[in-house]
């Protein structure tokens, strides 16, 4: 009971926020998280600043504040985007997260009525990312996400990412296979997307596969890839490209046809290099306050990666 108290509050609350004219939230609300963020509580400073100077050795010391700088202002905008959208309409949310034209119906050439997967990441405004599955054009979107342990919050982005259903779907994680087995036909008679955020901190075990990213031995959750070889699915990656603040474009590159031959962990691989490609191109975008390589490669797992990418990493 007190949790739905608490996030009745907390809907409550950002949906007035929500109602604020958009230039006031991202140009005076904005400023004041970021202030916050950076200057009064040093949000995870610690491990932006170590994750920015191992993936970027090459960088001067004011290139990194630079990028410290943009990140934390980014950071800023996307919790503005969460609370945004506990009272963003379906128009405004179109108009701010565009797929142009072209693009959009060069994928759904390449879907052809299937189902398929799009492998997002934690870049740009994932949150807003989802809002593909409102254009016309488009198919339903099923997003995966994980339960948060705190109810009041989870019970919050459980709303917001389900505020357009059915063409907005959300469900959690450990779900995904017995969900796809009960859709398969399709949602409402139409093909949908499954849509992961797949650059995840995933758990090491002696399946697990390492790859260089950003300089960082690291390991991929790859059910994406699972699900798309077990079902034939077409595989997407989506780029993410900020217009304004507040405002994003999204286009698709398909990774694999759902039908060609292709080796175990390809269609990750090739999402890890699309990934680093665009995070290189506009590093603050990305969520560098995730400690993404707390755990390290040592033992076998190093030896094989050393070998097989030329590296020196203790074993």
């Amino acid at each position: 009971m007190l949790n739905r108290l608490a996030y009745r509050l907390l809907f409550a609350v950002c949906w007035i926020i929500g109602l604020l004219p958009h230039w006031f939230l991202y140009r005076v609300v904005v400023q004041f998280i970021y202030f916050i963020l950076r200057h009064i509580v040093h949000y995870r400073q610690r491990v932006v600043r170590s994750n920015l100077s191992s993936s970027f050795p090459e960088k001067t010391a004011s290139e990194l504040r630079l990028i410290e700088r943009k990140f934390y202002h980014n950071l800023a905008e996307y919790f503005i985007d969460a609370i945004d959208l506990a009272s963003i309409s379906r128009r405004a949310l179109l108009r701010r997260t565009v797929w142009p034209q072209e693009n959009c119906t060069e994928t759904n050439r390449l879907i052809a009525n299937r189902n398929w997967v799009a492998l997002l990441a934690h870049f740009g405004s994932w949150e807003m990312m989802s809002a593909f599955g409102l254009h016309r054009d488009s198919s339903p979107m099923v997003s995966l996400y994980k339960p948060l342990n705190n109810k009041a919050f989870d019970l919050y982005f459980h709303k917001i990412r389900n505020r357009f259903a059915p063409r907005i779907n959300s469900i959690p994680s450990k779900d995904l296979m017995r969900f796809y087995a009960s859709h398969r036909s399709g949602i409402d008679g139409l093909p949908f997307c499954v849509a992961l955020i797949a650059d995840q901190h995933a758990p090491t075990d002696a399946q697990s596969e390492w790859v260089p990213f950003l300089g960082h031995p690291t390991v991929f959750f790859h059910g994406g890839e699972k699900l798309a070889r077990k079902f034939s699915l077409p595989v997407f990656y989506v780029h993410v490209h900020k217009v304004s603040p507040g405002r994003y474009e999204q286009t698709f590159t398909q990774i694999w046809d759902g039908v060609s031959p292709t080796e175990d962990f390809a269609i990750t691989r090739t999402y890890i290099a699309m990934l680093e490609e665009d995070i290189r191109r506009t590093p603050e975008l990305w969520l560098w306050s995730h400690k993404r390589w707390k755990r390290r490669i040592s033992g076998t797992a190093a030896r094989e990666y050393n070998k097989k990418y030329g590296t020196n990493y203790p074993e």
